[in-house]
């Protein structure tokens, strides 16, 4: 591929204040945003140009809470609850995935992600059976060319731990398997980068918690942990974390639904990002996501599409979700106050926000991704704004948010490589990749001794 490329004449949403919204183009120079701007003075001999006439250019969503290695069960716990889910998974499916499975299930991920304009992902990935596991996982991230920061979340045994009483987990994280991830992802310049997926204070006791957080920042690696969801009401939620004086920028905690108003002000002033992952929540029970109480705390929050074994893979249903189930809040509130909501509380442009810029600020990469600008790695989606769907383009941000689709999604660059180009991943047997997937998901389903349409018994 040329090491330079002009994005010509897109309507262009930068998520740059200093860019902003513009009709123009953008020049890709080896990975490199290296120009945005109307009507670009550019020699375009040994380039590529890419005719972006009648598409929005937008960066590449960041989803920041996504367990990959589920995406081979996709649609199997459509209709479990928040706690069937934990007993399925880590304690009848989880066990029975093979390397060989992890390996297609995190590439089937990825394809998936970057088919619906994901070019940036955190792996929650809490299926460590063996070192081969986990390198099986990050391989088929790697096979994809997709950004990720991969997630080392432990085992199921430590999951299945935390589902008995008292619901706290005593087993320390391998320690040894995250150093020697980190030996082989030293740098955070890359396309691959190491997190820690850590239980947190709902799941662990505070010995194992102070450890997890010892040593992701002595290795320097972010910290992602799920707190405040539904699966475990009046348990210990921010306050220990405060206590103990473990809360930081590099932390980023998912779900908060059942904090406190005051907790979410507290995590403000201490710069803790948090994921919403609002179709998923809504489904099966977190409780609603918080969205408009973290942002009046002053917490502007990102998104996670969170596990595709129930939900969809795609951030544009998540985007509605942000934007639909809060106003739906904020507008009951207002009818059960005899007001009149005249004024609604979030804009179509917070939530691509939230999908964009502050997802890259929870991987810590905000100075590389998330929004459009010169110096910026060149990731970035073209969706097609002639579509019956998208037809007529009157506002570029509402088209996004409300109308488009992964079908509109024609092209993705990722670090200026263009794996989706005029509407199919580039370099991808879909025919293998779903017979492959099939058999997969059979034999795990068959290992497991479940069949679609199986709910665990929670009682």
């Amino acid at each position: 591929m040329p090491n330079r490329v002009l994005v010509r004449n897109g309507s262009i949403v930068s998520m740059d204040p200093t860019v902003g919204d513009l009709v123009g183009d953008l020049l890709i120079e080896d990975g490199v945003i290296g120009a945005v701007g109307p009507d670009l003075q550019v020699d375009e001999a040994d380039m590529e140009v890419v005719d972006a006439s009648d598409h929005v250019v937008i960066p590449g969503f960041i989803d920041t809470h996504r367990h990959m290695y589920q995406n081979l069960l996709r649609g199997l716990g459509s209709d479990w609850s928040l706690i069937q889910y934990c007993v399925a998974m880590f304690g009848t499916l989880g066990p029975n995935f093979t390397a060989t499975d992890m390996y297609l299930a995190n590439k089937l991920a990825a394809l998936d992600a970057l088919d619906a304009g994901v070019t940036g992902v955190f792996d929650w990935s809490h299926n460590q059976l063996t070192p081969e596991h986990t390198d099986a996982l990050i391989e088929g991230i790697a096979a994809t060319g997709i950004r990720a920061q991969f997630g080392y979340g432990g085992s199921m045994e430590q999951y299945a731990e935390c589902l008995a009483e008292p619901f706290r987990s005593t087993t320390h994280t391998n320690a040894a398997e995250v150093r020697r991830l980190r030996d082989r992802f030293p740098s955070d310049d890359g396309l691959i980068t190491l997190g820690l997926a850590a239980r947190g204070p709902e799941l662990s006791v505070m010995e194992v918690v102070k450890a997890d957080w010892a040593l992701a920042r002595e290795l320097n690696i972010r910290i992602n942990s799920h707190l405040g969801q539904g699966v475990f009401p009046g348990r210990p939620a921010l306050m220990p974390l405060l206590q103990a004086g473990l809360l930081g920028d590099d932390l980023t905690l998912g779900h908060c639904n059942l904090l406190e108003d005051e907790e979410m002000k507290v995590m403000a002033d201490h710069g803790v990002t948090a994921t919403v992952t609002p179709e998923d929540e809504s489904n099966m029970g977190h409780g609603f996501p918080p969205i408009l109480r973290l942002m009046k705390a002053g917490v502007v929050p990102n998104i996670g599409v969170d596990t595709c074994v129930g939900v969809g893979g795609d951030q544009f249903t998540a985007m509605r979700f942000a934007l639909g189930v809060p106003r739906a809040q904020a507008n009951a509130a207002q009818l059960d106050a005899g007001e009149n909501p005249w004024d609604l509380e979030l804009s179509a442009r917070d939530v691509l926000e939230m999908a964009t810029i502050a997802g890259a600020r929870a991987l810590g990469q905000a100075d590389r991704i998330g929004s459009l600008a010169p110096g910026k790695q060149a990731d970035l989606v073209l969706i097609n704004a002639a579509d019956v769907s998208m037809t007529p383009l009157l506002d570029p941000v509402a088209a996004v948010v409300h109308h488009a689709s992964r079908s509109t999604v024609t092209d993705v660059f990722v670090a200026g490589n263009r794996v989706k180009k005029d509407g199919r991943l580039v370099g991808v047997d879909g025919a293998e990749l779903h017979r492959s997937a099939t058999a997969a998901a059979q034999g795990i389903l068959e290992r497991s001794g479940v069949k679609p349409g199986w709910k665990p018994a929670t009682h």
